[in-house]
């Protein structure tokens, strides 16, 4: 959550969470397939935790959420300082 707030791609990625919500557990096992190539680049506790995150809808529900308060939070604080 930190890295997508510094690199400020919260919009982006509560878009895609919020269009991509119905494949969310068909990328899911997409990951654990993929995930003797991905290995070379994450390791495979990471992918593990994404894929348990992407299988439940729930949790995606409650990312989109906890997007939605940061962005929030950020439109707030941006109204105090003009």
């Amino acid at each position: 959550m930190q890295r997508v707030d510094r690199w400020r791609l919260t919009l982006p990625t509560l878009l895609f969470l919020e269009v991509t919500k119905p494949f969310s557990f068909i990328a899911s096992q997409g990951l654990l397939l993929c995930q003797p190539l991905l290995g070379f680049l994450v390791s495979d506790s990471q992918i593990s935790a994404l894929a348990d995150l992407l299988g439940d809808r729930a949790n995606v529900e409650r990312l989109i959420a906890r997007l939605d308060r940061e962005v929030a939070a950020q439109k707030r604080s941006r109204s105090r300082e003009d």
